[in-house]
């Protein structure tokens, strides 16, 4: 049951339903500026011996109020998967012999001048083997002032994910032959974690150049994807011209 549980943190999605787009915007004038960047700790280990949780929480710009409401319902959301844990039969007894704990650390890892990308490097211990790791991305439409999936770029989206799927099996699959230090995987693994449709490209972020433009996307499969635990996460490199051709028409000029 709990390992089950802390999977689901693994690979959930990064809760943008929740998180209602229209819920989270307002008006020019009433929008006030995010707080800095900043980090929070939260411990019950002086009284309780339980858990601990930190969360790291990005800097960003007066104009991206919707993009800071997405992020605090997500780290909300993940809070209350973690608390939830401790009430799985036998729980806060794991957790009093070796204190659990919940990490997010959450930063900008990309701008241009028409999109922020914000990268989710986390775990969650709840007593396993070893912390399971947290993964996730946001990618803020600054025009529109929403946040945005992989899919929502293209007039055909699946199209799209299989020149994704190409290219990083081309990569995987020449890291899985490495003689020196092959991949911890095997070719259906592989074939499985990289397949179209499968919401497998949903954790992205932007290559950018000194044009300010998106020269491509790196796409960040969690560990169990496309490798083992072992291997960590795996990031795949996808150049913009591998993918162009399926654009919508509004989003081109953001991409070279």
């Amino acid at each position: 049951m709990l390992v089950r549980h802390i999977l689901s943190l693994v690979f959930a999605t990064a809760g943008l339903a929740a998180c209602r787009d229209g819920a989270d915007r307002t008006n020019d004038g009433d929008r006030q500026p995010p707080p800095q960047a900043s980090a929070h700790k939260d411990t019950e280990s002086a009284t309780q011996d339980l858990y601990t949780m930190e969360v790291s929480m990005p800097d960003l710009p007066p104009g991206a109020a919707a993009l800071r409401g997405q992020i605090d319902c997500y780290v909300e959301r993940q809070k209350r998967h973690f608390l939830a844990s401790l009430r799985e039969p036998g729980a806060r007894e794991s957790a009093r012999q070796l204190p659990w704990d919940l990490n997010l650390d959450i930063a900008v890892a990309s701008r241009t001048d028409r999109f922020i990308n914000v990268q989710v490097d986390g775990s969650a211990f709840t007593g396993g083997a070893h912390p399971a790791p947290i993964v996730d991305s946001f990618t803020y439409d600054m025009q529109e002032e929403r946040v945005i999936g992989i899919r929502e770029f293209f007039d055909d989206p699946h199209a799209a994910e299989s020149a994704f799927a190409s290219e990083a099996r081309r990569q995987l699959f020449t890291a899985l032959d490495d003689q020196e230090q092959p991949l911890a995987s095997d070719s259906e693994q592989i074939d499985l974690g990289t397949a179209p449709g499968k919401d497998h490209y949903r954790v992205f972020s932007l290559l950018t150049g000194p044009d300010n433009k998106v020269h491509g996307l790196t796409f960040i499969f969690p560990p169990y994807q496309v490798a083992s635990y072992a291997a960590g996460p795996q990031a795949i490199d996808v150049p913009s011209e591998a993918f162009s051709a399926f654009l919508k028409p509004e989003y081109r000029e953001a991409f070279r």
